[in-house]
């Protein structure tokens, strides 16, 4: 195929790395929703799954896919619409509500399964979980009833890296849940989001994102690279246009080379005419409205033929200040990527 995602085998053993070096000895969940961040699922359990033992996802689509790739630990921390096949396939996920634990309950003593659960604490996120104390108990006195512990009990940080002191509210919150789980119990304590890494938070196990994936923080690198080829090369006359809807007008003649990958494949169409790509060392700047399928760049400048590579993104925070948006965003919107995904 043309093009392709590189996932870089020593960068991403580089941030493995420094994340176990700062966690100061807490377990690490490595988040691989949405297609590990466009990464690719597949590829980044095959590379990690003897350091990494445990694993978050969104939804139960997600984790029975991760199951055929890992015996390891996998959390679903969206909502499960399907318990008994959790249970069944030995796969952990988060439970939100006491009516949902009773309701799991039914289905666990039925089927002979004791449930994995991770009680999710809503301490400001206001996205999952439950934030009243009444129900927290009930919980913990329906699971002593049913004679099993929460595997986990977790919260999720909504602005660690711009409101510091709704943080701290949040972190306190957490603790306050926290001190009232039974002593008996090996419940996981765990929390997420933004630099949650960095924060000394008093937890077994923290969950972590875009770090991972290299973006951040000035010490991890870039994970993912983007290649493809010139497939082909047209000579573009003083006055022509280029792209679909008058995207670009040539203001002298020139070369434009175009390159088989567009806002299918994940690069947003607000970038055209706005970003560049790299070809034998140099820069070629996008020319024209990018298309489904392909876009064309200037090389007028550039001693180029068929064939030659083409650097799309080495870094994708790149495109995501071009695009306004977060590196979050732009590097999910490649879960589109239609080519290939190799390990270098």
């Amino acid at each position: 195929m043309n093009s392709k995602i590189i996932i870089d085998r020593e960068n991403l053993f580089h941030n493995i790395s420094y994340i176990s070096d700062q966690s100061e000895g807490k377990d690490l969940c490595i988040m691989i929703k949405a297609d590990a961040y466009g990464h690719g699922m597949e590829e980044i359990i095959a590379l990690v799954d003897g350091k990494i033992t445990t694993y978050g996802v969104s939804n139960l689509q997600e984790a029975l896919r991760a199951r055929t790739l890992t015996s390891h630990k996998i959390i679903i921390f969206g909502d499960c619409e399907d318990p008994l096949l959790c249970m069944q396939n030995n796969i952990s996920f988060s439970l939100l509500s006491f009516k949902q634990l009773r309701e799991i309950c039914k289905l666990s003593k039925k089927h002979g399964f004791i449930p994995k659960l991770h009680l999710n604490i809503n301490t400001g996120m206001n996205r999952f979980g439950i934030q009243d104390k009444d129900e927290f108990i009930k919980i913990i006195s329906y699971c002593q009833k049913n004679k099993f512990a929460l595997e986990g009990i977790f919260t999720h940080f909504s602005s660690l890296t711009t409101d510091e002191e709704y943080s701290r509210k949040q972190e306190q919150k957490f603790a306050d849940f926290v001190s009232l789980l039974p002593e008996e119990w090996n419940t996981t304590v765990h929390v997420g989001g933004g630099n949650s890494l960095f924060e000394n938070v008093d937890c077994d196990m923290i969950r972590v994102g875009l770090l991972f994936y290299g973006y951040g923080n000035e010490h991890v690198l870039p994970v993912m690279k983007i290649k493809s080829k010139i497939v082909d090369i047209q000579n573009v006359k003083k006055g022509e246009h280029v792209g679909y809807l008058c995207g670009f007008t040539a203001s002298k003649d020139m070369t434009v080379g175009t390159i088989p990958l567009g806002y299918a494949d994940g690069l947003p169409r607000n970038l055209s005419n706005f970003f560049s790509v790299m070809i034998k060392g140099k820069c070629a700047k996008s020319t024209g409205n990018i298309c489904m399928d392909s876009f064309m760049v200037d090389v007028s400048k550039l001693n180029v033929k068929i064939g030659d590579e083409v650097t799309i993104i080495n870094d994708v925070s790149d495109i995501a200040k071009i695009s306004g948006t977060t590196a979050y965003e732009s590097l999910t919107n490649f879960i589109k990527f239609r080519g290939e995904k190799i390990i270098k």
